[in-house]
Formats: structure tokens, sequence, C-alpha cells
């Protein structure tokens, strides 16, 4: 991974940072996580005793711990975007770490629950368009998006396509790579 760190790169970070910032108090808490899996349970009619609700809430505090693990640099229980920014920039530029590896594909397994509202292993349009509600992206942007995403024509989102899509966001400093749009346009 070592290389240079982008302007794109850092522009897609800060406005990830932002997009998770559901209560826009400037940090990343659980909090944030927490309201993004109760709209999307809303949207889709899922009681909190619904078995993808209580699914879906167990993934997410696992996600939440290994990023606030990782991220969290003063402990604080919050993320502030200096250490968002300062972990990914290492992870990006250092040596190859498997934590980094092993973080892109809990993120991706993560998206993957959460996008696909049947568990039905594919992500159909109108979830995601209910995803990026939950971030405050328009429709029109989940809707250009999807068409990017869906690579090959069938209609849904693959887990493949979601843990490209997830790579690419992440790592790519391609301006056109279909996976700098996962959180809708910069």
């Amino acid at each position: 991974m070592s290389g240079t760190f982008t302007e794109l790169q850092k522009q897609k970070l800060m406005h990830m940072f932002e997009l998770l910032d559901i209560d826009g108090n400037g940090v990343l808490e659980y909090e944030d996580f927490r309201l993004v899996v109760d709209t999307l349970a809303q949207e889709r009619g899922w009681e909190e005793g619904h078995r993808r609700y209580t699914a879906l809430v167990a993934s997410n505090k696992r996600l939440w711990g290994m990023v606030s693990r990782s991220i969290d640099i003063d402990g604080d229980g919050s993320i502030t975007l200096m250490e968002w920014l300062a972990f990914h920039i290492k992870a990006i530029l250092g040596e190859p770490d498997p934590r980094f590896s092993t973080a892109l594909v809990a993120i991706s397994s993560f998206f993957c629950e959460m996008l696909d509202s049947d568990g039905d292993g594919k992500v159909c349009l109108d979830d995601y368009i209910d995803f990026c509600a939950a971030y405050n992206v328009s429709e029109a942007m989940a809707r250009r998006s999807f068409e990017l995403f869906d690579r090959d024509g069938s209609g849904d989102i693959s887990q493949a396509e979601v843990q490209q899509m997830v790579q690419e966001f992440y790592l790519s400093d391609d301006p056109s790579a279909p996976g700098n749009l996962f959180f809708g346009a910069l």
C-alpha cells in the first residue's frame, strides 16, 4: 500500500467522516453508528426484536468496537477527524498491515449486511436508496451510483461488488473509480 496519500483520498475520507457523523457534533461516536442502523430498521419496518434488526445491531457493535480500538487514539470514546485521517494515512501509506486488510473485509461484510434488506445476498436498488437516505445522500445520487456499482448489469449488487466498492473507496486514487461514489459525490 506504500505510495502517496492523494488529495482525492483525503477528500473521500473527510466526506465519509462528515456522513458518518450523523449528529453533526464533529466526532464519531457509537451513537452515530446506532442512529444509522435505527434509521434503516425503521425504513424497513423492523421492530427492535426482529431477527435482521438484532443481527445488524450486533454487527454494528462489533464494527464500532474494531473501529474505535484502532482509531480512537486517546480512548475517550469518540473519534476526531484528526484521529480518523491519521489512522487512514498510516494504513494507506505504511507497510501492509493485516489489520487494515481485515478491517476492510469487516467493513465490506457489515455494509453487505446493512444494505441487504431481505438477506438474499444481493443488494437491490431500493436497498441502496434506503442506505443512502440514512446517510443523507440524495435518491438521485443513489440511483446514479447504483448503476455504476452494478458492474455485471444484473440489476443487483453482489457481495463481491460491494467489496470492490469498499476497496476502491478506501484505496483508489483514480478519480473515475466507481467506488469513490459509495457514500455519494464528494
